[in-house]
């Protein structure tokens, strides 16, 4: 699987062009990125190719591998190249440990690459992955037999485990034998240090020289002063012996485990070398999207007509050193001449557009504002710079015409051209006369390009045909200091002059210098100065356009900013509010139960309780930031009938009051009941008079008739609701006199209201006994009373 999709096609540049126009550190700049030694030589050797699809998917996979990262951070591990390896292991041969450990690390590193682009939006990249197998059982074995240190472990088969528990064991025999002989007291003149070391893998002691033949014993060494001799004793030979041999059967099962994991490498070598393709492509993918995203760079447009387009471009390997520029070259500007100073940063304008070109070809995205736009180029030309050369006997003027020779018989349609100081280095007249004949070649031919010039001649030239603009580097008018910023439309001054003032020439020779020029020349020379005034003065005041719009535009969302910081704190306040508002509710419903349970006897709602509720609605008020109204000459207890409509001030609702307890009434707001004091409720309109019975004492017993029941059902009411509905029931129940028990249905639910009910039950005066119901009356969702 190759690296460089452009060996398929044409090359884009030759090695002359990618040399003059820097591309060398492009190629630096992506290696350095790199994680696997296969994608830092791909980078070393991108090519730039000519095919507009290989562009297309190239600069789609950087585009898919930024998203990638800029989504979870994607990375990947250092990885050497083993791939030497893999086909040693293919022929025969058996591999090292730290080589089966790097293919392990490099099939991991492959497997996480391939899944995480496969698991991404990226046809492009997925495309590139699509030949890489499975090959975590080889990874999994080699990580099982081998550390991360690569040694063998002892897991690594049974047989090597029971070596090295008995080398183990042999080794402490062979310690405590050795050791034996400095604890003697026999030897205890003859020992120099009481420690046992090794020599040649067997525990030895060290022997004063003077008492060598006094310890039974091998010598195996002398110190380097020769005043100690290292002797393994005669009681340690035998354990020492049976290390060694278990060591060497170490040494056989280690050498059979690699050579088992090295023949499991070579049976896939196919598709283990496939595999480290693959990471290398999405390792080189990697890199690209990580210089792309170091240099702020966008995904070019690329259209198929010979066009560039840029925007604010700066030049990548200046970094935040590079000064924005823009310019376009497509069927209506063919070419772009630029003038001006040395050092002024012609020659960084004409590199700019040629890396530009060479580096979307090869997949990497621009330093440039959205909307830069590459077109289709088969051939990219440049010459820039100094190629004199003493070996081959060739001046500065006669290599660069060389140079010109290959572009003019190269140049044609979709052909960028670049040149810098075209046709220089010769007779000033001879040189302008030159390269005004090649630019007229170079527009017949249908090529697209810029140079650099100092000739008046060629700016003429440049002013007056078609396909052809002036431009020019810019420069302070004041201090003649370079801004390197490009200005399109206007050919540039030399300013020889006004520099060689400003580096303190002899002002004679300066003055003198100006009355040589003719008459013609010095009002040309005028004239750019005055343009190029009119063109500074002209781009301050775009500047200071763009700084006002810009902070126009910062001002307007500061606004729409703050405007939603308001309405998110307005929401949040109301909340708030609301929160509390619940919570303050709960909490009077709570002081109503609390207080039904304390009362000796049947008291109604207190003031205290519409006080609470009272101190709850200006909280609220409060906390809203507004002010609660005021009802003026409120100040006596509004006289109020059951039928009347009324205004549940604390509620913000209407209803209709349905009993009259007292101090508080009973007020229906639809489906809802609720126990409100008089003080709390607003008139609206009274009740239709009603006809009555006229019978005495008998009309209050006719309408308790009317309503009395021996079953009342009050589920799916709070108890602050369902307590003064009983107590009219027990009422109208005591005044007709009724002794059969009497059956309250509150349901079960949470249990709250059935034991609240109860409770009010038990204290008060005209129920005598109260209960649950039986299975058969309905448990624990229904009360049963009888009252006395």
């Amino acid at each position: 699987m190759a690296l460089d999709s452009s060996s398929r096609t044409g090359a884009l540049a030759d090695a002359r062009t990618l040399e003059v126009l820097d591309f060398a550190a492009i190629r630096e700049l992506v290696a350095r990125e790199t994680m696997t030694d296969r994608a830092t030589i791909a980078a070393r050797a991108l090519a730039p190719s000519n095919d507009p699809q290989v562009m297309r998917d190239e600069l789609r996979a950087t585009a898919e591998m930024r998203a990638i990262v800029a989504a979870d951070g994607f990375a990947l591990p250092r990885v050497v190249e083993t791939g030497e390896a893999v086909a040693r292991a293919a022929r025969g041969a058996s591999l090292s440990s730290d080589e089966l450990r790097e293919i392990a690390i490099a099939l991991a590193a492959a497997a996480a690459a391939v899944k995480r682009v496969r698991d991404a939006e990226a046809p492009v990249l997925r495309a590139r992955a699509a030949g890489a197998t499975p090959t975590a059982e080889i990874g999994a074995r080699i990580d099982h037999a081998i550390g991360e240190r690569g040694e063998v472990l002892d897991r690594a088969s049974p047989a090597l485990a029971r070596i090295r528990r008995n080398v183990q064991r042999a080794n402490e025999e062979a310690r405590d034998r050795t050791q034996a002989i400095l604890r003697s007291p026999a030897f205890a003149k003859a020992v120099q240090d009481q420690i046992v070391t090794s020599r040649a893998g067997r525990f030895v002691v060290p022997i004063k020289a003077d008492f060598a033949g006094s310890v039974p014993g091998v010598v195996h060494d002398t110190s380097a002063s020769g005043q100690t001799v290292f002797v393994e004793p005669l009681a340690a030979l035998e354990v020492n012996n049976r290390v060694r041999t278990l060591r060497i059967e170490e040494e056989r099962e280690v050498l059979r485990i690699l050579a088992e994991l090295s023949q499991l490498v070579g049976s896939a070598a196919a598709a283990i070398e496939v595999n480290l393709d693959v990471l290398a492509i999405v390792d080189l993918a990697l890199a690209r999207a990580r210089v792309a995203d170091r240099m702020r760079a966008v995904e070019p447009v690329t259209v198929d007509d010979a066009k560039i387009d840029v925007r604010d471009g700066r030049h990548p390997l200046l970094g935040e050193r590079a000064v924005p520029q823009s310019l376009v070259l497509d069927d209506e500007t063919r070419f772009i001449v630029i003038s001006g100073p040395n050092m002024g940063g012609k020659t960084v304008a004409l590199k700019m557009v040629g890396l530009f070109i060479v580096m979307a070809a090869c997949g990497l995205h621009v330093p440039a504002l959205e909307g830069t736009t590459v077109g289709r180029f088969a051939r990219v030309w440049a010459d820039i710079g100094d190629e004199q050369s003493i070996v081959e006997n060739t001046s500065t003027f006669s290599a660069h015409l060389r140079r010109l020779r290959e572009i003019v018989r190269g140049a044609g349609a979709y052909t960028l051209v670049l040149i810098d100081e075209i046709a220089s280095g010769t007779e000033p007249a001879a040189s302008a006369a030159l390269a005004t004949a090649l630019l007229e070649h170079l527009l017949e031919s249908g090529a697209r390009g810029v140079v650099t010039t100092h000739a008046t001649e060629l700016k003429l030239f440049a002013h007056a045909t078609p396909g052809l603009q002036n431009a020019s580097v810019r420069f302070d008018a004041a201090t003649y200091v370079p801004t390197y910023q490009l200005d399109l439309g206007a050919p540039g001054q030399s300013l020889a002059f006004a520099l060689a003032r400003s580096l303190n020439l002899e002002p004679t020779i300066v003055s003198r210098a100006e009355t040589l020029l003719s008459q013609s020349e010095r009002d040309y020379d005028r004239a750019l100065s005055e343009l190029a005034e009119i063109r500074s003065g002209a781009a301050a005041e775009r500047e200071n356009l763009t700084r006002d719009r810009l902070h126009t535009a910062t001002l307007s969302e500061n606004l729409r900013k703050r405007t939603e910081a308001l309405e998110r704190e307005r929401r949040e306040l109301a909340a708030k509010a609301d929160e509390r508002l619940g919570r303050a509710l709960r909490e009077f419903s709570a002081e109503l139960e609390r207080r039904a349970r304390d009362r000796a006897g049947r008291t109604r709602v207190t003031s205290g309780q519409a006080a609470l509720l009272g101190r709850v609605l200006r909280d609220v008020h409060r906390d809203l930031g507004v002010t609660a109204p005021e009802r003026a000459g409120e100040t006596a207890v509004p006289q109020v009938a059951i039928g009347d409509a009324v205004a549940v001030e604390a509620l913000g609702s209407e209803g209709t009051v349905a009993d009259d307890y007292g101090d508080t009434v009973l007020v229906a707001m639809g489906a809802m009941r609720t126990v409100v004091p008089k003080t709390e409720v607003r008139l609206i309109r009274r009740a239709e008079p009603q006809r009555k019975v006229r019978s005495g004492g008998g009309a209050t017993t006719l309408e308790a008739a009317a309503g009395a029941r021996h079953e009342l059902d009050v589920r799916g009411k709070r108890f602050v609701e369902a307590e003064p509905i009983v107590e009219r029931w027990i009422d109208d129940a005591k005044l007709l006199g009724i002794e059969a028990p009497l059956r309250l249905i509150h349901g079960k639910g949470t249990g709250l209201l059935g034991r609240g009910l109860q409770q009010f039950l038990k204290e008060h005066d005209d129920v005598r006994s109260v209960r649950y119901g039986n299975a058969d009356e309905g448990g624990s969702g229904v009360t049963v009373l009888e009252l006395r």
